[in-house]
């Protein structure tokens, strides 16, 4: 797409009802070839998928199962459909449009860049004014905060007699709610009162280090407990409720935080030897963030007088000097992600498409984003309110999930995001589908009561497959939907 679109405005882009300029935002449009489409099982070319369609409703009584999968191209031929265009959560199948609107809109080469700007004036090695650490969405380490540190040093700088800014300007994280619960900063809609309890619902925010989590280790040693953590900071509050357990005990350890006072609570019994490390979200990620890199720049010897302070709103200001880290390329940075589902680099991912997209990076701006998308395909029930797929509002149905990857498959970075996908035996899928002999690629998705997935089957001699199998409303055990998904991959490698 072209840098004229991105210059658009958000009103000329999508119109007053959300349409129009879609078409233009996402080029040629992929739509699956429904004609024809029957919901009437056992219509599939293939008696093994029939029957394991017509076996939905008893094996998963109360529950949805919206399948959809055809030969790839135009004319492909539908193989299965059921329910297919009943949407459903699709979990972290969400993971596949975040990436592909992404790549999309920034490219997959897209480095994304964290600056620090020393606003004043400098006197020998005196800066007069505020050092201003200015992020992006980047997912950073401390390694890439101690370079900060050192370029800073590097200019000259000994002391700072302002405060040390935080420009968090680039995402708009504030207020979501009330949905299930009182929502927080960086938390989208839908997220249950217990996800961002725990590392897997870690929020997003324009400076994220070690994706807005700190590891806890609790070690029992001669002289008692230790609980280290690492990266620390005034922002992290933790409480010790760790006790001693006797030799031979078997011990446990596990961390919570707690939204109402900000404060991670590490619970456990620890008989002699034990020692285990846990993740917990951070409550405060920027002011963290940006309290860590005081410390590094303290170690590389530059001191601040000030104060960490948010800068929420654009403010003009007249460098003494600025510099600069760039992240790797997108296409290294979303590999991982998809292959291990982690959610904060999908949310972070879906900020940052929105704001170049949109110049808006929030979730409201990411779900009218993606409601323009799936309109130009025909798909107005279709809703996404984050980018990782945690979210209970996010809705889209087998057959939708089949044009996006139609659509994937047009575009030239189609082979960089289908071949980043976990296979059989690796990431999410490895210990699924290892029997299969030929080549897989597909999304996992789970939430509550849902397991999704969706992905591309390349078979030798006939056309590639794509599929969707959302289950929604799911009751069984996981074992048993993952297994039936897994039999569906199998029986559509020979329909």
């Amino acid at each position: 797409m072209g840098d004229k679109i991105w210059q658009l405005d958000r009103r000329t882009m999508l119109g007053a009802t959300g349409t129009v300029g879609a078409n233009a935002m996402f080029g040629d449009t992929a739509l699956a070839n429904r004609t024809g489409v029957d919901d009437e099982t056992g219509e599939s070319g293939c008696s093994a998928v029939g029957r394991l369609l017509e076996s939905a409703s008893e094996k998963f009584p109360g529950g949805i199962v919206s399948v959809y999968a055809k030969e790839a191209g135009a004319d492909g031929d539908v193989l299965a459909s059921h329910q297919a265009d009943t949407v459903v959560k699709p979990a972290s199948n969400t993971k596949l449009l975040t990436t592909a609107l992404a790549f999309e809109h920034m490219g997959p080469d897209e480095r994304f860049e964290t600056s620090v700007v020393g606003d004043g004036s400098i006197t020998g090695n005196q800066l007069h004014g505020d050092l201003v650490l200015r992020g992006t969405g980047d997912v950073l380490s401390t390694a890439d905060l101690e370079r900060l540190a050192e370029q800073v040093a590097e200019n000259g700088v000994r002391t700072v007699h302002g405060d040390l800014v935080a420009d968090i300007t680039a995402f708009d994280t504030s207020g979501y709610g009330p949905v299930f619960s009182v929502r927080g900063p960086g938390y989208p809609e839908g997220w249950t009162w217990e996800d961002p309890q725990y590392s897997y619902g870690a929020p997003s925010s324009t400076l994220a280090l070690h994706w807005n989590k700190v590891s806890l280790t609790a070690k029992r040693t001669e002289n008692g407990i230790d609980l280290a953590v690492e990266p620390d900071s005034e922002f992290v509050t933790v409480e010790s409720h760790l006790s001693t357990a006797p030799e031979g005990a078997n011990g446990y350890f596990y961390t919570y935080l707690d939204r109402v006072n900000g404060t991670i609570y590490a619970i456990g019994e620890l008989p002699p030897g034990y020692e285990e490390t846990e993740l917990a979200p951070v409550m405060r990620p920027d002011e963290h963030a940006t309290a860590v890199f005081r410390d590094r720049l303290a170690d590389a010897g530059v001191s601040v007088k000030g104060d960490v302070v948010l800068q929420t709103e654009p403010t003009e200001r007249e460098a003494a000097f600025e510099t600069s880290i760039e992240s790797e390329p997108l296409r290294e940075t979303t590999g991982p992600m998809l292959l291990y589902s982690n959610n904060v680099d999908a949310d972070q991912l879906a900020l940052m498409t929105a704001r170049r997209a949109l110049d808006d990076g929030s979730f409201d701006a990411w779900t009218e984003l993606t409601g323009a998308y799936f309109e130009s395909l025909g798909s107005p029930a279709t809703v996404f309110r984050d980018g990782s797929g945690l979210s209970q509002f996010n809705l889209v149905s087998a057959a939708d999930m089949v044009s996006l990857l139609e659509w994937i498959r047009k575009k030239p970075w189609s082979e960089t995001l289908i071949g980043s996908l976990p296979t059989p035996g690796e990431g999410t899928l490895a210990y699924r589908l290892r029997d299969v002999d030929v080549p897989v690629h597909a999304k996992t998705g789970t939430v509550r009561g849902t397991r999704a997935l969706s992905g591309v089957i390349e078979r030798p001699t006939d056309p590639d497959v794509l599929f969707s199998i959302l289950m929604s409303n799911v009751t069984v055990g996981l074992g048993d939907a993952r297994n039936y998904q897994d039999d569906l991959v199998r029986a559509l490698i020979d329909a």
